[in-house]
């Protein structure tokens, strides 16, 4: 049969091993082509649909999504055939009759134990000789003779537990996961190279360890999962563990194990492991500027929408007050010290709430909530990261006047709406961010905040989307540059702050006012409140602007104050 007639492939399984073994027997048969592979049933009904094989070869056991379900979902869009392999015994059981009840070709039984030369033998030549029955190709004689012996032919514990054939010491050690089969008694039946190097026993002689050799000491809890695993069959991990190393160093590691039952009876345990130095790396470093629940999601290959995407998010910018002044202190050394203590403190407080540091802007900070991954309550979250901020500002400025320097002011701006959000830069450099009129929304409220006397203030599309209730007062309805509709500036007062009913009451009856026109009225308003509370910037800020609409009436008003600059 010609390369263009050859019957194609696709092998799925979640062990590496298997499909590495399976592949080598398939193409030993020169009628046979492998597309492909697949590790879980959902990445097999994506090859199924783009390679299109005449007959895929389907484990029953997967995570995800089960070969039986998978097998299901075939049966209504794919005309491949289905050979299932099966470790949950061959005919009679009841998975094979369901298996043949949804449209699979044959259901044989995969051989027993972790890692069976058996597939090599007598049912490698049953694998085959069953595919091309399937495929309705005529079986050689080699393969038939071979399957007549079947029961001689020696099982996959006395191969595995004997010499091992040059072909499994290559696929064994040629692994970068490292793999280890412990009997019962603990005693390390199988290993490969990249175990041994991971554990740290490269000179070690595999037949010198056991279980309780490898996870001693402070790898105590390890060997107390594994042993939990033989006692009562349940599956551990994949998952991530430091393991101490022999010479005192410490290794991340993704480990996994599962309980093997051999066809005598013996009770084996497989562990596999994989160095996580690098996703421990890649966490450190992601976890530096986005919280840790979405460095996590990034790590685990969720989906983040980072080619660019339109989302609605919450962005939060905050600023030092009297910066410039602070930098003539404290000259250069001293104010990056300056600022790297200040950027730590709100750094922990952005993350804890949920927040993606987006940059550092000379000595102003831009935080994202909501984007890349959204956590829930981003809104809420955002407002309370403020609230935060100014407490952790606190913490610092009590320190500082200890050591004997003068306190940190800062303002922070907050605003909600649609924005583009993806990587953005050129072929050699970018960063995921977001542009969009919310983003210069939110730098604008914040550079506002210093003419209010505020510590935080919103838009009032960010206090429609609260669910958890904080105190406001409407401040002002402005149009900022850059902008062509008015925005409600709120200001948030921090939970502990005494606030005065009677002075909020009298700021709103004059701000409204104020937007009504009636300007004289508002500005007796003002000037009540101010008595009330001398120190508010807002108050002082519209009787001023009451006074200079008394001097100069324009033309139309609408309450809407204009900053262009």
């Amino acid at each position: 049969m010609n390369d263009l007639a050859k019957k194609r492939i696709l092998i799925v399984d979640d062990s590496f091993i298997m499909r590495r073994l399976v592949r080598e027997l398939v193409e030993g048969d020169p009628d046979f082509e492998v597309v492909d592979t697949a590790e879980d049933g959902r990445m097999a009904l994506q090859k199924v649909r783009s390679c299109k094989p005449d007959l895929v070869l389907l484990d029953i056991e997967m995570p995800e999504m089960s070969g039986l379900e998978t097998l299901r979902r075939l049966g209504l869009r794919s005309k491949s055939k289905i050979v299932i392999l099966s470790s949950l015994g061959g005919a009679g059981t009841a998975e094979t009759a369901e298996a043949l009840r949804l449209g699979a070709a044959a259901v044989l039984e995969k051989p027993s134990g972790a890692i069976s030369l058996d597939l090599q033998a007598r049912k490698g030549h049953e694998i085959v000789r069953t595919m091309r029955s399937v495929l309705d190709l005529p079986i050689p004689e080699d393969v038939q003779a071979a399957t007549k012996g079947d029961a001689s032919a020696p099982n996959g514990e006395q191969l595995a537990g004997g010499a091992q054939t040059a072909l499994f010491d290559a696929v064994l050690n040629g692994l970068g996961t490292g793999v280890l089969v412990f009997s019962g008694t603990g005693r390390l039946r199988v290993s490969n190279a990249a175990a041994l190097h991971l554990l740290g026993r490269d000179d070690t002689a595999p037949g010198e360890l056991t279980l309780e050799a490898l996870f001693d000491d402070y790898n105590e809890g390890i060997l107390a999962d594994l042993r939990g695993v033989l006692a009562t069959g349940d599956a551990l991990g994949p998952e991530l563990t430091d393991f101490a190393l022999p010479d005192g160093a410490w290794r991340p590691l993704r480990l996994a194990a599962s309980r093997l039952n051999s066809g005598d009876g013996e009770t084996q345990i497989l562990v596999l492991l994989e160095d996580a130095t690098r996703e421990k790396e890649m966490k450190t470093i992601l976890s530096r500027t986005l919280s840790e629940t979405v460095a996590t999601q990034v790590l685990a290959g969720q989906s983040l929408n980072l080619g660019g995407t339109m989302q609605e998010t919450s962005i939060l910018f905050s600023d030092i007050r009297s910066f410039t002044t602070l930098s003539e202190e404290l000259g250069a050394a001293g104010i990056v010290e300056t600022l790297n203590e200040y950027f730590s403190f709100m750094e922990d407080v952005i993350k804890e709430s949920g927040g993606v540091i987006d940059k550092y802007i000379g000595d102003a900070v831009m935080a994202l909530f909501g984007v890349p991954a959204r956590l829930g309550q981003d809104h809420d979250r955002a407002v309370q990261a403020a609230l935060a901020m100014l407490a952790a500002l606190d913490v610092l400025n009590k320190d500082r006047a200890r050591r004997g320097h003068r306190p940190i002011n800062i303002g922070i701006g907050i605003s909600t709406g649609q924005v583009i959000a993806g990587n953005i830069g050129s072929p050699t450099r970018s960063n995921y961010t977001v542009i969009g009129d919310a983003v210069n929304l939110a730098a604008r409220i914040e550079s506002l905040t210093k003419h209010y006397g505020t510590g935080i203030m919103i838009c009032g599309e960010t206090l429609r989307r609260l669910e958890r209730p904080v105190t406001t007062r409407l401040i002002d309805r402005v149009e900022v540059k850059g902008q062509s509709t008015e925005t409600a500036l709120y200001q948030v007062f921090r939970p502990e702050t005494p606030l005065n009913q009677i002075w909020l009451d009298t700021y709103a009856r004059g701000f409204q006012s104020y937007c009504d026109g009636n300007w004289s009225k508002a500005l007796t308003w003002m000037e009540e409140a101010l008595a009330l509370m001398p120190d508010d910037k807002a108050a002082v800020l519209i009787a001023d602007r009451c006074r200079a609409l008394l001097a100069a009436s324009p033309d139309t008003w609408t309450g809407v104050w204009a900053y262009h600059s």
